[in-house]
């Protein structure tokens, strides 16, 4: 069912491209190059209906003006490098400070802005390609690729492959948010969350690893077994958290290719399994969300979804005892990120 069809031009000239990827009586994705963003996700519900799980904006000047709560591939490193600066090979460099001090997603080389091209599309599957020249203050060049795959057991897959000049920090993943109730349902609260980790690293008041690992028992982080948002918000805020959601990194249980997480919406019966070869995850619930378009004439609100955002643990760069987010000169790094979905 593969389509590959114009989503709108840049103001430079080029052609945003939208491919529709999936299955006949399954999983339906849509990719547009913009970002690598996932515009679309069309999942069964228990009824026999389908609606679309991702949230996201209805047109591409919809992105250009108003990013929040889009889909988008994230790196050269996703998530925060402590006070904006790393050094390496005895050089120290320095990146855009766009988060309290700190470099977030990118910085000034961001992925989520720069415009993909199509290396590949078949029914099932689409690959994107980018040159990473080092814009933002990283060192060297990266050839980058994202390949969104649907497969025949309703999940999408994303593989992430890079190959570097220089020795550099890696850390690539989606901001893709979910609401399993449907992209303009509202609030997530009677969702429910569970995640393979009996750790994470405490962060401070800007959101950046303290470099300590501690334990979620006891804590309003233990998603150790199955539970509902809406508690959980609330003992969160009672801890005294600023964040006003969660915004945290779990280490995950295990090593290699492997399913953790799991998220149902009771309501229609969906569930989204997550499997990655990364150690950690990030989860957000959308804290800063306010009155913001989304597509099919949607207002989203704080709340109003959840990313799992799999990766290395934040600041790793600058932090030696968490796993190391580096790739060598001359050398590929490669990854894979998975949601399936199904119902109940």
């Amino acid at each position: 069912m593969s389509v590959l069809k114009s989503f709108g031009t840049l103001p430079d000239g080029s052609t945003v491209w939208l491919a529709e990827i999936g299955r006949p009586g399954g999983l339906k994705v849509s990719i547009i190059t913009y970002g690598g963003i996932i515009h679309s996700v069309m999942v069964p519900d228990k009824e026999g209906g389908s609606c679309d799980v991702i949230l996201g904006k209805q047109t591409l000047e919809n992105y250009l003006t108003d990013p929040s709560s889009s889909a988008a591939v994230i790196g050269r490193v996703a998530n925060r490098i402590g006070g904006a600066s790393f050094t390496l090979g005895g050089k120290t460099y320095g990146l855009l400070a766009n988060d309290r001090g700190n470099c977030l997603h990118g910085g000034g080389g961001m992925y989520a802005n720069k415009n993909f091209t199509v290396a590949g599309v078949t029914e099932s599957s689409v690959k994107l390609a980018h040159f990473d020249n080092g814009e933002g203050g990283f060192p060297g060049e990266v050839d980058v690729t994202v390949t969104y795959s649907v497969t025949e057991d309703d999940e999408l897959s994303i593989e992430y492959r890079a190959a570097a000049t220089e020795d550099t920090p890696i850390n690539l993943t989606n901001h893709v948010y979910f609401n399993l109730a449907g992209h303009g349902s509202g609030p997530i609260d009677e969702q429910e969350l569970q995640i393979d980790a009996e750790f994470y690293t405490p962060a401070n008041d800007a959101v950046l690893p303290t470099g300590e690992i501690a334990k979620v028992e006891g804590t309003p982080l233990d998603f150790r077994r199955l539970r509902a948002f809406g508690p959980a918000f609330a003992e969160l805020d009672a801890s005294g958290s600023p964040l006003g959601g969660f915004d945290h990194n779990f280490v995950l249980k295990g090593s290699g290719y492997r399913r953790v997480a799991l998220a149902r919406d009771p309501a229609s019966g969906r569930y989204m399994e997550t499997y990655t070869d990364l150690p950690g995850v990030q989860l957000y619930t959308a804290n800063g969300l306010a009155e913001r378009p989304g597509k099919d004439a949607a207002v989203y609100n704080k709340h109003g979804g959840f990313c799992l955002e799999t990766q290395f643990f934040p600041d790793s760069i600058n932090r030696p005892h968490f796993p190391e987010a580096l790739l060598k000169k001359d050398s590929v790094f490669t990854s894979r990120t998975s949601y399936r979905f199904g119902t109940e």
